[in-house]
């Protein structure tokens, strides 16, 4: 029994001794276990081949923004280490001899790579990955634009956004060709303010630089071309006065400046010169003096036109239309269309409208020999002085009074005569 027991605390301690290692080293050290990394691996580069000689390795996906890798392929079949292009959102067009890689659509899930080689362009869509969260600007964003050749090794870069119409002329070499890079030297810029060069010989015009279609205008040797803008805006004119027409409205050097503005139109009239004698007509004060015709026709309408007849005799009335409205500008009234006065009165008119005796006297109508009827009768026929005398019904009455009394008084003379000798 005694032996038994013995041999029982005997295994029991032996087993407590074996244990007691293995039990430490659980809380010490934890046996080693295989680890798994959390971060996520890379997306796997889809491979095409865009030739024989090149291939591209492409990555999209919603961690990844797009990348291209264009890589040369050895004639056995290995590919260079060293990347020939290299493409992303920030830099989505790189040339490399003659041949012009691009990362179309690089703001979007689904971007595309096109390859333009020998003319002819090939695209290879990238995988589906995630658009960009904000439009990320190309490094030649501003200065980018439609690019035409213009000769001479020359090419213009149309562009038309929130500056306004614009032609960069940059020399480029003459090996160039449609899709070779064009960001290179500046040799001159066409603009709203700037319309008109010349360089290598060739002269340069921006035409229609205010409206919203403006056209590059090239001209060598005679022969012009000319290469359309994209289509912008309109400039918003710096003036809404319109240029000044001048017309001679009469004898003595008398003329009248035209003008149209958001008031209407308007005519200062003068005569030898703007400091001897001057008049203005506009929609307030459309009608001249009595010593001529001359009025504004239309004064509320969009197309007013100026009458003037200052001399007499059978000369026909004649007219002049005002300048238009600058475009972009509106007129502060509003605008009717009234009936055009083509004859003056047949009444002359016995009140002035408005000009002093001074201004009627220094009109070159009043140096005339004959009398002109005033109002708007000047436009009828001119009456010598007698004539003019002779019909005066007035004067007519007063002259046949006096001769009945002469006539009486002869009468009476003879009366007193007879009786005295009789």
């Amino acid at each position: 029994m005694r032996t038994a027991l013995r041999t029982s605390i005997v295994t029991a301690a032996l087993a407590g001794a074996m244990l007691v290692p293995a039990a430490g080293s659980a809380f010490a050290a934890p046996a080693p276990q295989a680890v798994t990394s959390t971060k996520a691996t890379a997306s796997q580069a889809k491979r095409v081949a865009i030739n024989k000689h090149l291939v591209a390795d492409m990555i999209n996906s919603a961690t990844e923004a797009p990348s291209v890798k264009v890589f040369i392929v050895n004639e056995d079949g290995t590919t260079r280490p060293k990347a020939l292009a290299s493409l992303d959102r920030g830099h989505t067009k790189q040339s490399v001899q003659g041949t012009v890689f691009t990362l179309t659509k690089a703001e979007t899930a689904e971007p595309v790579l096109t390859v333009f080689e020998n003319g002819v362009t090939t695209s290879f869509p990238l995988p589906k990955g995630k658009a960009a969260a904000a439009p990320a600007p190309s490094e030649d964003d501003r200065y980018a634009g439609q690019v035409v050749s213009i000769g001479n090794g020359m090419v213009a870069v149309l562009r038309n956004k929130a500056e306004g119409p614009e032609a960069w002329i940059r020399y480029v070499g003459p090996q160039w060709k449609q899709g070779d890079p064009y960001m290179v030297r500046v040799l001159t810029v066409l603009n709203r303010r700037q319309t008109t060069g010349a360089v290598n010989g060739v002269s340069l015009k921006l035409a229609k630089a205010d409206t919203a279609e403006p056209v590059l205008v090239v001209t060598e040797g005679g022969a012009s071309k000319s290469y359309p803008l994209p289509k912008g805006k309109a400039a918003t004119p710096s003036s809404c006065v319109s240029e000044v027409k001048h017309v001679t409205v009469g004898a003595g050097g008398m003329t009248a400046d035209l003008t149209m503005s958001p008031k209407g139109p308007k005519a200062f009239v003068y005569s030898e010169g703007p400091g001897d004698w001057t008049l203005t007509l506009d929609r307030s004060y459309p009608k001249g003096p009595d010593d001529y015709y001359l009025r504004i026709i239309n004064p509320n309408s969009a197309q007013p036109v100026l009458n003037w007849k200052t001399q007499g005799g059978d000369v026909p009335i004649k007219s002049a239309s005002f300048p238009a409205l600058p475009e972009g500008c509106t007129f502060e009234y509003k605008v009717t269309q009234e009936q055009t006065d083509t004859k003056p009165a047949a009444k002359p008119s016995s009140t002035t409208t408005g000009v002093t005796t001074q201004t009627q006297a220094q009109t070159p109508v009043r140096a005339q020999t004959a009398v002109v009827p005033k109002g708007s009768v000047a436009a009828g026929a001119e009456l010598p002085v007698e004539t003019v005398a002779d019909t005066d019904d007035s004067t007519t009455l007063a002259a046949g009074a006096g001769l009945l009394a002469i006539v009486a008084a002869l009468g009476a003379t003879v009366l007193r005569r007879r009786r005295n000798h009789g």
